[in-house]
């Protein structure tokens, strides 16, 4: 049986994400919580690549009517994805673990598979944080950003919210896997915001709640005034979701407090800078910032800007508006890749597969 989960756990490996192996096998222990040994053996023949209905059931030596079958009862349980092709009718391909079929357990963990992942995530999971590119990047909060520049769309949440359709919140994976081993946050859990070009795509959702723009904006305000930083998937376009992490809980955010990862998450256009006129001292950003870039010298706010990842939280937190963010200059910034499948091409490279 072992072997099925064996065979997966190298597929997902594949993936540019990453699902490192690992010496107590505890990644098994959690692929054999969410597939059964049919299921994990057929998944295990799939590839990012999609594959035809008429491939799968070949290769697997079954009918097509129990592919099928299976399949797409996978699908439902959010473990791997399906297409509809012109040419080739349904293909089925593998997801990644992480962003991938994880989150979409979010409304199934239970406390046991919520102490596999603790366990997988100090074994291995955090080393997919030292591959570059990031899997997340930081967009600043955008109130903070100058009016008078111009900014690249994809450092504006509002630029993803505007082309969608629909929108929508569900709970934050990280933090109800940290409640469920009693490590949670008082953070708000119900504030990862998923968006859409389709209109109407979480109506009948169970897990997600369907909100209007104006609500979802709510979300982001809300999530500032908590102190979280907004972040996304590490890509130009084709983002579709933005997270608002805090250090005691996100999967990536950890990475750098527990294992001193900086390239955990990659960087905004920003860093902020201080008037030193204007500061008081009252130490409000200090206490904001996610990343210890703030330190009081003399009375006086002074920025690390080397560990400044430009979120923006300690603009809106300065009350005598001393602080602000600064663009890099041209030689500095580093754009994101242009999309999902250009992530994946760099993300292998840096990987060697």
């Amino acid at each position: 049986m072992n072997d099925y989960y064996e065979k997966l756990a190298n597929e997902l490996d594949r993936i540019p994400n990453g699902f490192p192996r690992t010496k107590s096998g505890v990644e098994l222990k959690l692929l054999a919580k969410l597939f059964s040994p049919d299921d994990a053996a057929l998944a295990a023949t799939l590839r990012m690549e999609p594959k035809s209905l008429i491939e799968i059931a070949e290769e697997n030596g079954i009918e097509e009517r129990e592919a099928k079958s299976r399949l797409i009862g996978m699908v439902k349980k959010g473990l791997i994805d399906l297409k509809r092709e012109e040419s080739r009718g349904f293909v089925f391909h593998l997801i990644p673990f992480v962003v991938g079929f994880y989150e979409r357990q979010n409304a199934k963990i239970d406390k046991e598979f919520a102490e596999l992942f603790e366990l997988y995530y100090h074994e291995a999971f955090h080393g997919t944080m030292l591959s570059q590119p990031s899997v997340h990047r930081i967009i600043p909060l955008e109130k903070a950003i100058p009016v008078d520049i111009d900014v690249m769309p994809y450092e504006k949440a509002s630029t993803y919210l505007d082309k969608a359709q629909s929108w929508g919140v569900l709970d934050c994976i990280c933090r109800v896997q940290k409640n469920l081993i009693g490590q949670g946050c008082n953070h708000t859990v119900k504030n990862c915001l998923v968006f859409s070009p389709k209109p109407g795509a979480f109506q009948k959702s169970e897990e997600i709640e369907s909100l209007s723009r104006e609500q979802a904006l709510e979300v982001l305000a809300e999530a500032d005034r908590e102190g979280l930083v907004h972040s996304v998937n590490n890509a130009q376009s084709e983002v579709y979701y933005i997270c608002n992490c805090c250090t005691c809980s996100c999967g990536v955010l950890r990475g750098m407090v527990e294992y001193g990862s900086e390239n955990s998450i990659a960087r905004s256009d920003f860093y902020a800078v201080v008037d030193e006129d204007l500061c008081t001292g009252c130490e409000a950003c200090i206490e904001r910032c996610a990343f210890n870039a703030m330190t009081m010298v003399d009375g006086i706010c002074e920025v690390d800007r080397i560990a400044c990842y430009g979120c923006g939280l300690c603009i809106s937190a300065c009350e005598t508006d001393a602080l602000s963010l600064l663009q890099k200059s041209p030689e500095e910034l580093a754009p994101p890749p242009a999309d999902d499948d250009a992530w994946r091409k760099v993300r292998a490279s840096s990987r060697g597969i």
